[in-house]
């Protein structure tokens, strides 16, 4: 019965329609004459003139009918739209029906006996009755797939009770056959709660998910709130991972923008859901009065920006797309994706003329015989330079292949930029190009700066976009963490702190545009990224995102900081003065090509020669000559010949410790020493750590050089207890790096250097980086009741509250009572703190946590008596730095030693 029904519905068609319409059409004012008359009144008398309306009415309906295209609809599919055409019909109709009959009634005597009410009620029984035909059909079709069996149908919830959660369960309940059936909606909006849509209630707001899932047996929740921020999403995502719920959501608005909400769009929630921003509003007229008609040549086409701003050009119907790149295999791949969209139009009968003409090309923009061809061939009016060398590390070891893409091809490209008159040009930049530590950076400022140079020299509008890294690009961190989920982790991380801003590829793209039609010429633009956010966390919420629990199924490593990567991204150089434009979205730097040098083409070729001939450190050499604010992290070459010369360090003992004092403040009594590693190299003398110990943690010799020191330390302060017979209990403190904390003999390493030196456990304090405590705190628990168990103290290193979560701490200290032992500041809150009430406030909050946590605080790098006095009015109890004595080595420790436990001595 259910298949029979099914088939009469899907076999309804037009014409038969047509038959209906004409059969109630007929019979209408008969039933109108009917409900008119009085119980027993003859109908008789009427029937001439009844007969007469009826056929002039037909006509009327039947025109109006047919000038409406109302036998062109699909009906299985009717829904409000369908519903306004027919209101709107048979209101016309009504109108015509009236005009008619009282024209005739003036002046024809066969209708004057008939009411004057006629005409209006055979409109509204036609309304009725041929609506009702109409929407039985849906109705029909809804109740036929409702008989049908599925194999399995999991009951949802959708959150959001807004127009994309009831378009969604409109299409849910179309198409059973996609196995989900809608229970509720979520709202947080409380006028919404319990009202009825769609045949559903409104059951809660997101607090009430966890109890409502339980209530209605829910299988998955769906989050249908395509403009909701990346918070809102992930409170709801988290709300539902806690209790083990299935969720899924539709993606953000500018991903459907072009579709319809409907069952397809539903997918697994992504990271980029979690991190998206409120929707952009784009000024979409003037882009596509800039693009409209015009060539248009794409450098780059091939990669992920540069496909995406082929995607969203094609939109804009310009006169032709030049696709250029050097990867044939990606830009085949945009070529064929546009090609495809314009077969697709032209089959719904798009004209032709109105469609670009793409034109696809292989081209290294480093071959100025080939690039001249394209100009000469095509003759661009706009050029968007999204063609770059990105990856950091790579071009730290290939410095030379920076400069002739980044640089000489940019170079070429202006030159015929300039050369053939193009009207407007944009290049894509980074924000590793701002105060740029590496050599991808350096390069992507010196082709700003040409393009800044290329401004002046046309006065036409070339302008810089610059932007963070982009969710879901090639070398991108999401794909690589994706790949090692797949494979079982670990998880590789360079460092605990490392952030960086974000955005989508779609997001990014929109912004280039929008600023291409901002620029008069010589612009950088910077694009407002958000709230910069920490790789570690992106990491934690794609293992959860991945049904994965991080430490049992997923582990997160560090690694160390590569050569040129900085822990954050600056936004602002030095000079270039920012303001907003009319985008809110968009920084300007209007004096960006003011502060470009005179002599930057000698300067230029220069830097390409030395390219041209490898010669990588003469390239850094010259890139710090034109870029002030470039200051180059350890080249690989660099690298290698630092960690050759660490290793000869070790053999050869260069290694020194000096012992900086710590002391109470109150009384000047000494408490301890903090052992300090200085390397005396042969050739270069005394070498800070701050020199070679970023190398040293790249390698890992930071392992062994840590165990050195410790050993070191921790005989000296023995023999310094037998020699002086020390009644008063100091303690050495010693850092631990965070490679040296997670090592997997740690605790055999200590025991051993403990049993050799002969010293108190209880005489050795052991600094920990706080950054250690944020990455695993069970493990970091297990590690601190290992180390307590040994009988050494504990202490927090570089704690400060702007840099850390007080909430790692606050765990730590209630799940390892006693434990923690001391705090040591930040040395950066001290220098010059005491002409600043900002670090005095913060100075002070940090003492107050640790008196809660009841441990002791030690303010380092104090230098002057002001900065004592300041101390003490803070109630910070301890101190350490140079003021208290010069770094004191073993051979002049006695005197220092002895004149301190003197004065203690005398205290008491």
């Amino acid at each position: 019965m259910t298949n029979n029904l099914s088939n009469l519905v899907r076999g309804l068609r037009n014409r038969h329609f047509f038959l209906l319409d004409i059969s109630v059409f007929l019979i209408t004012p008969l039933i109108a004459l009917k409900i008119r008359l009085d119980d027993g009144v003859a109908i008789e008398p009427y029937l001439p003139g009844l007969i007469a309306v009826t056929i002039l009415f037909f006509l009327v309906k039947m025109a109006v009918l047919c000038n409406f295209r109302f036998y062109k609809h699909c009906w299985r599919y009717a829904g409000l739209y369908e519903l306004e055409q027919i209101g709107s019909t048979m209101i016309i109709t009504v109108v015509a029906q009236v005009i008619i009959f009282k024209a005739l009634y003036l002046h024809h005597p066969l209708v004057s006996n008939l009411p004057h009410s006629l005409p209006l009620l055979d409109g509204i029984l036609s309304f009725l009755l041929i609506g009702s035909i109409r929407f039985t059909v849906p109705v029909l079709e809804r109740i036929s797939k409702q008989h049908k069996k599925f194999h399995r149908r999991d009951r949802v919830l959708i959150v959001g009770a807004g127009s994309a959660g009831v378009s969604l369960v409109k299409n849910l309940q179309q198409n059973p056959e996609v196995g989900l059936y809608p229970v509720g909606f979520i709202d947080d909006d409380p006028k919404k709660l319990n009202l009825q849509i769609c045949g559903i209630n409104v059951v809660g707001d997101r607090n009430q998910i966890p109890k409502i899932v339980r209530s209605l047996h829910i299988h998955r929740v769906i989050i249908a709130m395509p403009s909701a921020s990346g918070k809102v999403v992930r409170e709801i995502v988290d709300i539902c991972q806690s209790n083990k719920i299935l969720t899924s959501t539709l993606p953000a608005i500018h991903e459907i923008i072009y579709s319809r909400t409907n069952a397809s769009n539903v997918r697994e929630v992504q990271i980029e859901d979690l991190l998206r921003r409120e929707p952009i509003q784009t000024d979409i007229e003037k882009v596509f009065q800039l693009l409209q008609g015009k060539k248009v040549l794409v450098t780059g086409a091939g990669g992920s920006i540069g496909s995406e701003l082929c995607r969203q050009i094609f939109k804009c119907k310009p006169a032709q797309i030049v696709i250029l790149g050097h990867g044939e295999n990606s830009v085949f791949t945009i070529e064929q994706e546009l090609q495809s969209i314009i077969k697709t139009l032209k089959n719904k009968g798009e004209e032709p003329r109105n469609l670009p003409e793409i034109t696809a090309l292989i081209a290294d923009l480093r071959m100025l015989p080939r690039l001249k061809y394209v100009f000469e061939k095509f003759r661009p009016e706009v050029v968007f330079h999204a063609a770059a060398h990105k990856h950091v590390p790579m071009m730290e070891l290939n410095p030379p292949e920076a400069i002739t893409n980044n640089v000489r091809g940019t170079k070429n490209l202006l030159d015929l930029v300039l050369q053939y008159d193009v009207q407007n040009f944009v290049m894509i930049s980074t924000d590793k190009a701002v105060n740029p530590t590496n050599i991808m950076g350096a390069s992507k400022r010196v082709a700003e700066m040409l393009v800044l140079q290329a401004a002046q020299k046309s006065g036409k509008p070339f302008v810089v976009v610059r932007f963070g890294n982009v969710l879901g690009s090639r070398g991108s961190v999401v794909p690589t963490f994706k790949n090692q989920i797949a494979k079982g982790g670990p998880i590789t991380i360079t460092h605990p702190e490392i952030c960086r801003y974000f955005m989508t590829i779609p997001e990014a793209v929109q912004l280039v545009l929008q600023a291409s039609v901002l620029g008069h010429g010589g612009e950088v633009f910077m694009l407002d990224m958000g709230k910069p956010v920490k790789i570690v966390d992106l990491a934690k919420d794609l293992i959860r995102l991945s049904g994965l629990e991080i430490g049992r199924d997923i582990d997160i490593t560090f690694t160390g900081l590569r050569p040129g990567e900085k822990l954050y991204e600056e936004l602002f150089i030095q000079g270039e003065q920012y303001n907003r434009t009319r985008h809110e979205k968009i920084l300007t730097a209007e004096n960006a090509s003011r502060i470009v040098p005179e002599l930057i083409d000698t300067q230029i070729d220069s830097l390409c020669k030395a390219a041209e001939q490898n010669n990588s450190n003469l390239i850094v050499f010259l890139l710090e000559q034109l870029l002030p604010e470039y200051t180059p992290g350890y080249s690989t070459v660099h690298l290698y010949a630092l960690e050759s010369e660490l290793k000869r360090a070790i053999e050869c003992q260069e290694f020194q410790i000096h012992y900086q004092p710590i002391v109470r403040l109150e009384t000047d009594q000494m408490i301890g020493f903090e052992a300090f590693l200085r390397w005396q190299h042969p050739e270069h003398g005394l070498v800070s750590p701050t020199d070679f110990i970023s190398v040293a943690e790249e390698t890992g010799l930071i392992i062994p050089i840590g165990w050195w020191v410790m050993r070191e330390a921790c005989h000296q302060m023995y023999a310094w207890q037998q020699q002086y017979c020390l009644d008063v209990r100091l303690y050495m403190s010693v850092n631990l790096s965070t490679k040296q904390f997670f090592h997997s003999n740690l605790i055999e390493e200590i025991t051993q250097i403990l049993k050799e030196s002969k010293l108190n456990p209880s005489n050795l304090r052991l600094e920990i980086p706080e950054t250690a405590i944020a990455q695993n705190p069970e493990l970091v628990t297990s590690i601190f009741n290992q180390l307590k168990a040994l009988g050494v103290q504990l202490q927090i290193d570089n704690f400060e509250l702007a840099n850390s979560s007080l909430n790692y701490l606050y765990n730590l200290t209630n799940f390892s009572q006693g434990q923690i032992d001391g705090l040591k500041m930040n040395c950066s809150l001290i220098q010059d703190f005491d002409s600043k009430q900002v670090k005095s406030a913060t100075i002070e909050e940090i003492v107050s946590i640790s008196q809660e946590l009841g441990v002791s605080i030690i303010a380092t790098s104090v230098e002057t008596v002001s900065q004592i006095s300041q101390l003490k009015s803070l109630r910070c109890a301890y101190g350490q730095g140079y003021f208290f004595s010069k770094p004191v080595e073993s051979k002049v420790a006695k005197t220092l030693i002895e004149a301190k436990v003197i004065l203690n001595r005398s205290s008491h």
